[in-house]
């Protein structure tokens, strides 16, 4: 059996909330360290500063290298090499990440005889993350071990989390209930894009306005929620078969927190279903409700299931959805989208599905027609190269010859690959001891209006083409990036060819033929 140290008197009160008594079930006798599962977050979800005390304060170790490259790469690289403190708390109104729900934010104050140090500037918390039965606050700069610390909560992250968290918990349970479809996993994404769950099978559009319909009323008429907290091992609470190692230490009992909606929808059937679901022997719904859950489903105002949903492994599907503060994002955001097409297209918002569809045929039909117009336009181009070069080839010669294309509507890679293909029967029908080397440039050049890269072809005889590409290798350097044999294949790094570029390509040309 377990036991825990008494309330010692000189701990510090947190203020007042809103939260009704009712809220939380626990007879827990709260030790002065308090730790995952009765933290003040947990117990009190609308509580927003605390003063506590610093049990521990070390320097966080530096995060190793990510393995991927680039700019973004260096970017993750120079922060995780910041300077960070990993703090621990006697007790938090931070929320730790679990459960599906992202950790809060924060910041701490120091304080002098209970009041906050003026000369002091708050202490940022970016996150705070479970380490065992602990809560790890990473922050800006050191505290002292004993200080006391006024813990301020980041209110507006916190009600967006909460709300999605205890939405899910809602729309779950009206989905097991009304459909018998259970949630296989979930994902509270980043605000203010939609959360997502993931089911057995696609809801029909009908099954999805029933749910969006009945989670609604069940949010209209103030739905009471309460959480009770356990210790395991005490009155036959037992942790279940999928606790994780870290969840316990051997000397403090793990927590058990169990969410009740109560009397969902006035059917008896429906009383206490998450906590039958949460008791069941697989512990992911205990990790589902170890996060916050506002006391009454009012708060979350009203809550939007979207009639689309996505196909994932197998039968699988997504049903997407947000509560609270985004459903206000998300029709601001798409009503802002909707008016400035209809103004870009000049149509009312009932025609704008007809004016995009019209749009996409006239686009599909021009870019056919442009294909063509392509292709025909290159056909002309290759035989334009092909009888130059063997002008300058003589009878026997080589025939070589030079393209470089600047700022137009052909510049693209895909224009040239087509002039490269009208060029190769050409090239093909050549006797066999005639070489041939054509070098086909395109892009922006320095001064253009609009740069946007470039691209370089060579093809031809194999050797003579090896023997160029090693040649724009040498005179090009890093520049120009490419490979291939009987057809080489390259683009510019850059916006622009520089100046005297096309002259260099020539004496690349000229030395392969050497």
């Amino acid at each position: 059996m377990f036991s825990t140290p008494p309330t010692p008197p000189h701990l510090l009160q947190a203020p007042p909330t809103s939260t009704p008594s009712t809220y939380l079930d626990s007879k827990i006798e709260l030790p002065t360290r308090r730790y995952v599962g009765m933290l003040a977050c947990q117990r009190d979800p609308l509580l927003e500063r605390l003063t506590t005390r610093v049990v521990s304060c070390e320097k966080r170790a530096p995060a190793p290298a990510p393995a991927a490259k680039g700019k973004k790469s260096k970017a993750v690289v120079e922060e995780a090499q910041a300077d960070e403190w990993e703090v621990e708390l006697e007790d938090t109104v931070l929320f730790p990440e679990g459960g599906g729900q992202p950790s809060d934010t924060g910041s701490l104050y120091e304080l002098r005889d209970g009041a906050v140090l003026q000369d002091a500037a708050p202490i940022a918390v970016r996150e705070v993350l479970r380490r065992g039965l602990d809560a790890i606050h990473y922050a800006s700069r050191p505290l002292e071990v004993g200080a006391e610390v006024l813990v301020k909560l980041d209110v507006e992250r916190r009600v967006d989390l909460m709300s999605q968290h205890t939405g899910q918990h809602l729309l779950s349970a009206v989905l097991e209930r009304d459909f018998q479809l259970d949630t296989l996993s979930w994902s509270l994404t980043k605000a203010p894009e939609l959360c997502y769950i993931e089911l057995p099978r696609a809801p029909s559009p009908e099954e999805l306005a029933s749910l969006q319909q009945t989670c609604n009323e069940v949010i209209a008429r103030g739905t009471e929620v309460k959480v009770k907290m356990e210790l395991a091992g005490e009155g036959g609470v037992a942790l279940g078969e999928k606790v994780p190692t870290n969840y316990q230490d051997g000397e403090r009992p793990p927590v058990m927190r169990t969410v009740e909606i109560v009397d969902l929808d006035n059917n008896p059937s429906a009383l206490f279903l998450i906590l039958a679901r949460a008791r069941s022997a697989d512990l992911s719904c205990l990790h589902r409700c170890c996060g916050t859950h506002y006391p009454s489903l009012s708060a979350l105002g009203s809550l939007f299931v979207s009639p689309y949903t996505t196909p994932i492994r197998g039968t699988n599907a997504r049903v997407y959805f947000c509560l609270g503060p985004r459903v206000q994002r998300q029709l601001s955001t798409f009503e802002s989208l909707i008016r400035s097409s209809t103004q870009e297209l000049g149509c009312a918002i009932a025609d704008l599905p007809e004016r995009v569809a019209t749009l996409k045929s006239s686009y599909n039909d021009t870019s056919k027609r442009e294909k063509r117009l392509k292709d025909e336009l290159a056909g002309f181009v290759a035989e334009s190269l092909w009888e130059k070069a063997m002008r300058a080839a003589g009878e026997g010669g080589p025939v070589t010859v030079i393209s470089f294309r600047e700022e137009d509507a052909t510049n693209s890679l895909d224009f040239l690959s087509a002039v490269s293909l009208a060029l190769k029967p050409r090239i093909e029908a050549l006797p066999k001891e005639q070489k041939s080397l054509f070098a086909l440039a395109s892009g922006s050049t320095a001064g253009s209006s609009t740069p946007n890269g470039g691209a370089l072809l060579l093809l031809g005889s194999e050797d003579l083409v090896v023997k160029a590409g090693k040649g724009v290798a040498g005179k090009f350097g890093a520049r120009v990036k490419g490979g291939g044999k009987g057809r080489w294949q390259g683009k510019l790094v850059g916006q622009s060819w520089a100046k005297g570029d096309e002259q260099l390509l020539a004496e690349v040309v000229e030395e392969a033929k050497q």
